[in-house]
């Protein structure tokens, strides 16, 4: 199967107030966005589908989701949110547990002030339960969150983790370092992969061209091997940039490169080994 790793779905009018995050500059983004829309971009792409992923810290995203995932086949797992630095999480944690569709949670790390909160004892210990559940973990990151995600992940060796859209380097200014060396450290630890997502919207959305991405795009694949990527889109949010098909083409002409096995790893394999996803043979 090819997997879409990364994509959101929201139903904003009516509910603006619970994407805090819509700042201006994402004025395209503050309209509903269904399966329903995606679904015909899947299939210009040739994708089989998607792991859908959380847009609000609340709990409601999850019931939100796993319904629309019980309604279309094509979503083939759902990354949700529950507040892990909660002291009664491991409740919550069970209530899911019958959710085969819920596939792992995420934080977002990138937005808080404290740059070792994903290293602060309350995250670790939430993020440490999710193992028993079966659940994996997205680590949405910048830069400067690196260093604490790598000592959360040394504290959880056993726990899988995924790194949404590259750690989000500062690709308008084309800086990179330190993020290529702490992404490359972090990368050393076998349970974490990262998914080759969002890069479109970390350039300038104006003046960006493929060949800024190869860098990153390399840098990446050496340091995590074939076997630990994965492509997603970001879509919608990829739309303030570009158009769907544009944003998978670039992920696609760029693995023109690789071998076949490689490429059919990057487009599908890891995310449906990482996410265990159903309907598949691994």
């Amino acid at each position: 199967m090819k997997i879409d790793s990364h994509q959101h779905f929201w139903k904003f009018l009516g509910n603006e107030k619970d994407y805090v995050w819509m700042m201006d500059e994402y004025s395209l983004l503050k309209t509903n966005f269904g399966p329903e829309d995606l679904a015909p971009l899947l299939n210009l792409v040739d994708f089989d589908g998607t792991v859908a992923v959380q847009a609000r810290e609340m709990p409601k995203e999850n019931d939100y989701l796993l319904a629309l995932a019980k309604k279309f086949d094509f979503i083939k797992g759902v990354v949700g949110w529950l507040d892990l630095c909660d002291p009664k999480i491991e409740n919550d944690l069970e209530r899911y547990d019958h959710q085969p569709k819920l596939k792992g949670l995420r934080m977002l790390i990138h937005d808080r002030l404290d740059l070792e909160f994903a290293s602060s004892p309350n995250h670790v210990r939430g993020v440490g339960l999710l193992e028993r559940h079966g659940l994996t973990y997205d680590l949405l990151l910048k830069p400067q969150h690196i260093r604490a995600s790598t000592v959360l992940v040394d504290h959880l060796p056993n726990q899988k983790f995924v790194i949404d859209h590259i750690a989000k380097p500062d690709i308008k200014m084309g800086l990179f370092e330190p993020w290529g060396k702490e992404i490359a450290a972090l990368a050393e630890r076998p349970n974490v992969y990262c998914k080759l997502s969002s890069l479109i919207t970390q350039a300038d959305w104006n003046n960006w061209s493929e060949e800024q991405f190869e860098p990153y795009l390399d840098h990446v694949l050496e340091s995590f091997g074939p076997s630990r990527v994965m492509i997603g889109s970001d879509w919608p949010v990829c739309t303030c940039v570009t158009d769907y098909v544009t944003t998978m083409g670039m992920i696609t002409r760029w693995a023109a490169k690789l071998s076949d096995t490689e490429r059919m790893l990057l487009f599908g394999d890891n995310c449906v080994h990482f996410y265990c996803l159903e309907g598949s043979s691994l």
